[in-house]
């Protein structure tokens, strides 16, 4: 019998007895441990490119929201180009880009809803 007190663990463990990451876990993603900031700016730009496009179009309904969500996405999206620029290390970055990214869709659908709701009103 072996005395597991006295086994050794975390990196000191041979690499086939570390346990598995857990492929489900969200924090186990591929896109929150490595990879460049792009893989985010990309996508948050093109949300921010098609909700500025549909506030312009909504400006013939109203004006003061569609300014506010214009202004929204100018300023979220370039609240994650400095989340991108602010740390070197890609887990750090990754997930204060998926929270920014996070922040940019809440804001954007919430305020096209409180259009969507003064104009039925």
């Amino acid at each position: 019998m072996v005395d597991e007190r006295n086994e050794p663990h975390g990196p000191e463990q041979m690499p086939d007895r570390h346990p598995r990451p857990d492929p489900t876990d969200l924090t186990n993603q591929a896109s929150f441990r490595q990879g460049a900031a792009s893989r985010w700016l990309v996508p948050a730009g093109v949300l921010a490119a098609v909700a500025i496009v549909l506030f312009v179009l909504a400006f013939q309904l109203q004006t003061a929201l569609p300014a506010v969500g214009v202004v929204y996405a100018v300023v979220g999206w370039a609240m994650m180009v400095v989340a991108a620029r602010s740390s070197d290390e890609a887990p750090v970055r990754n997930r204060r880009l998926a929270f920014a990214m996070g922040i940019l869709a809440v804001g954007v659908l919430a305020i096209f809803i409180l259009i969507y709701i003064t104009e039925t009103l």
